[in-house]
């Protein structure tokens, strides 16, 4: 009987606590659901893009297509206003359809062939390649002013397929959904060597389009770790509002580690003349060697005509 009751207080308890689980509130009514929300930042990146691509004013463009996109979906500028005020209070909420959002357009980006850029060609070797992706984070990621969401960071240690005088390239697609206030995203990357020297680059970002940070290692060092950040900075100005709608979406992230190419052999012996094998030297006797049948550097000697 004690077993029996053991085991009824224990369904009990998994069972409450589902329960509570499955409790977690949802977006109040009256404002914008997440779904729709998702949905209607996606078209605000869009809309983005369109701006940028028609003729004319862009803020008098902007304006015009993302009123276009409230009234798609029946919503008012004061509920999309009071619905970002709530979702920047729940960022934890906000950050998972941001995250949603980024994905999208990455999708979008890899359906209209984005991927064949000169870069790409690149993910196509093997991690023990020349040139390999040693990438291991998301290929996407969405930031937003407030923190924890506001950075986000990857470190990579060297393994045994890395060799003295790597290079490394980061490559990566920037988007932007601001509604205003300065945009400042910022990506940095890092190479610590074995002799505990560190090599860095530091990127702003304020527009959208590809970028490309790159790290060559011309004294050959030996390395000992990769690492950076992705970070979009609050705006701090005076006029600077705290609840409208700020994202920065990366994607096509891409971390390549280059091998040096092998540096040519030597041409010449020691002693020898610039453009002249080693084996036309005079001898002790005073003769010349004949060169090699087809050598350019000495002219061929001709057999004598009788």
């Amino acid at each position: 009987m004690k077993t029996l009751r053991v085991a009824a207080v224990a369904a009990c308890v998994c069972v409450l606590a589902l329960a509570l689980a499955g409790c977690k509130p949802g977006v109040p009514s009256t404002f914008i659901q997440e779904d729709d929300m998702e949905d209607l930042l996606y078209d605000y990146h869009l809309a983005d893009a369109m701006a940028r691509a028609a003729k004319g004013d862009y803020n008098e463009n902007i304006m015009a297509y993302r009123a276009a996109v409230l009234r798609k979906y029946g919503v008012s500028q004061a509920e999309f206003d009071t619905s970002m005020v709530y979702y920047m209070r729940h960022t934890d909420r906000l950050h998972a359809i941001y995250e949603h959002v980024a994905q999208r357009m990455q999708d979008d980006a890899r359906e209209l062939g984005s991927s064949s850029d000169d870069l790409a060609a690149l993910t196509t070797t093997s991690a023990t390649g020349d040139t390999a992706d040693i990438w291991r984070g998301e290929r996407s990621i969405a930031l937003i002013p407030n923190q924890p969401y506001n950075v986000y960071s990857f470190a990579h240690t060297a393994d045994s397929s890395f060799r003295r005088g790597d290079a490394f390239i980061l490559s990566l697609q920037s988007d932007f959904i601001f509604q205003d206030g300065a945009r400042d995203g910022v990506a940095a990357l890092a190479v610590v060597y074995a002799n505990d020297s560190v090599a860095s680059r530091v990127v702003h970002i304020s527009a959208a389009g590809p970028l490309t940070l790159t790290l060559d290692n011309p004294d050959s060092l030996a390395v000992k770790a990769v690492r950076g950040f992705f970070l979009l900075n609050k705006d701090n100005q005076a006029n600077a509002s705290a609840t409208t709608l700020h994202l920065m979406a990366l994607s096509r992230i891409r971390l390549f580690r280059c091998h040096p190419k092998p540096k040519a052999a030597a041409a010449m012996q020691p002693g020898a003349a610039a453009g002249q094998p080693a084996d036309t030297m005079p001898r002790p006797d005073g003769s010349v060697p004949l060169p090699p049948p087809g050598h350019t550097g000495v002219p061929q000697l001709r057999q004598p005509t009788r």
